[in-house]
């Protein structure tokens, strides 16, 4: 009787279900390492903005840029724009792209002539080519086109009529211990302000972008990645990392 080499049902089967295991095994390793290297791409966004708004108090007295809140239209606004909307906010179609190329950073990243060459609304929404955007963000962030806000308090409250303007970096105390950008949940994000005791505070995923927590960039410049539940006790117990002149 002729026989046929092959594999029979029941090998068949052990081999797919070792197939199976491994790449249950393997899929966690690879996602992860997928959201590494998008970290490290928003660590680096946030380098780039970091020394964009260091080159700007450079060029304006050691004063940094105002943190762009909704209607304060102040004329050096870091970004301008945005829409005050209920949160946790998951539908893009109820936000407004944040108007980032309007703000005094943008010349800083692209060049003094680039107010004049306007990008389409799949650049601001493509992490690839706009720094602004955290290659983590979903789809309300790419709707927004900005995925990084700046610390409420770096701002300086106007007086006698005067525009809102930002901090002198003198007048700072501890610099390297002070948040100047935080890479802001979706659900939150609607200028380009974060209020560690406002509404960001009521979400409970608040920074899950990369691996539970998020990146910070700092007033010398420096970007760590902070834990979620971290940032959370410092928001709640009203640190002075948010505080410039504690």
């Amino acid at each position: 009787m002729k026989r046929f080499n092959g594999f029979t049902l029941i090998e068949l089967l052990v081999v797919m279900a070792i197939l199976s295991i491994l790449m249950a095994l393997l899929l966690p390793a690879i996602q992860s390492a997928k959201e590494k290297g998008r970290q490290a791409k928003c660590i680096s966004n946030l380098r780039n903005l970091s020394n964009a708004f260091m080159m700007y108090a450079n060029d304006f007295d050691e004063h940094l840029p105002a943190s762009g809140r909704t209607g304060g239209n102040a004329y050096c606004e870091w970004v301008r724009g945005g829409n005050v909307i209920s949160a946790p906010q998951t539908d893009p179609a109820a936000c407004q792209r944040i108007r980032i190329e309007e703000g005094v950073i943008w010349p800083y990243l692209f060049g003094r002539s680039a107010t004049s060459n306007p990008r389409d609304d799949e650049w601001y929404a493509n992490p690839a080519t706009n720094p602004y955007l955290c290659p983590s963000a979903g789809p309300v962030g790419r709707k927004r086109g900005l995925s990084y806000t700046m610390n409420y308090y770096l701002d300086v409250p106007p007086s006698q009529g005067a525009d809102r303007i930002g901090i002198q970096l003198s007048r700072i105390k501890r610099t390297s211990g002070t948040i100047m950008l935080v890479d802001e949940s979706d659900l939150t994000i609607n200028d380009g302000t974060f209020w560690h005791l406002g509404v960001e505070l009521t979400v409970p995923d608040l920074l899950l972008k990369h691996c539970g927590g998020g990146n910070l960039a700092f007033c010398d410049g420096h970007v760590a990645w902070m834990q979620d539940t971290k940032l959370r006790d410092m928001m709640s117990k009203d640190s002075n990392a948010f505080y410039p002149d504690r």
